[in-house]
């Protein structure tokens, strides 16, 4: 409920309230209050060189009755915000998800962003859960990756490889730490 059905107004993010068991989006506005549906999300995250391109065929391959959505379709150099901050991106990213769930197949999404890094996203909202994989592998095959890629993509710059390292670390650090937040999959082994 983008736009209150009753009064027309803007209700971004959702007031979303539980009435019983049932999840009700409410107008800010005018208290108007319609049912409101969570959904799942699958997210399988990982830096450039992580193995997300490589993975997507057999995705869509083996996961027929899922919609798999690579994040590189939206354009990430559209979005607004200081260097380094993607929260925009995020958000469109889970809005899009959202939109796609609203047919009813499941979503897998394929995206280079950290849980809390979604989890801080007004879209959030939207989804009952988020259950997430990580794509890691040690930093001697991701640079080996990135050095091997076509010139044309700038993935063999010392300063690209180190920050795909390091989103590769923390999110292996965040696995090690809470297995049950981040699923941890090493591209090097099947």
């Amino acid at each position: 409920m983008a736009i209150c059905t009753n009064c027309g107004e803007w209700t971004e993010p959702p007031v979303l309230e539980h009435e019983g068991y049932d999840l009700v989006a409410m107008c800010p506005h005018c208290h108007h209050r319609e049912p409101f549906t969570q959904y799942p999300l699958w997210w399988i995250a990982g830096s450039s060189g992580s193995g997300k391109s490589t993975l997507i065929p057999f995705l869509r391959l083996y996961l027929s009755d899922y919609i798999v959505f690579e994040g590189e379709a939206i354009d990430f150099w559209r979005f607004e915000g200081e260097p380094g901050d993607y929260s925009s991106l995020h958000n469109q990213w889970l809005k899009v998800a959202y939109e796609i769930a609203l047919n009813g197949p499941p979503v897998v999404f394929i995206a280079t962003a950290y849980p809390d890094q979604l989890d801080a996203c007004t879209m959030r909202s939207r989804f009952s859960s988020i259950t997430y994989l990580g794509l890691v592998c040690p930093e001697e095959a991701q640079t080996q990756r990135l050095l091997s890629r076509p010139t044309w993509r700038n993935s063999a710059l010392p300063e690209f490889i180190a920050g795909s390292c390091r989103f590769t670390r923390r999110l292996e650090k965040l696995g090690h730490q809470d297995p049950s937040a981040v699923t941890l999959h090493d591209t090097t082994r099947p």
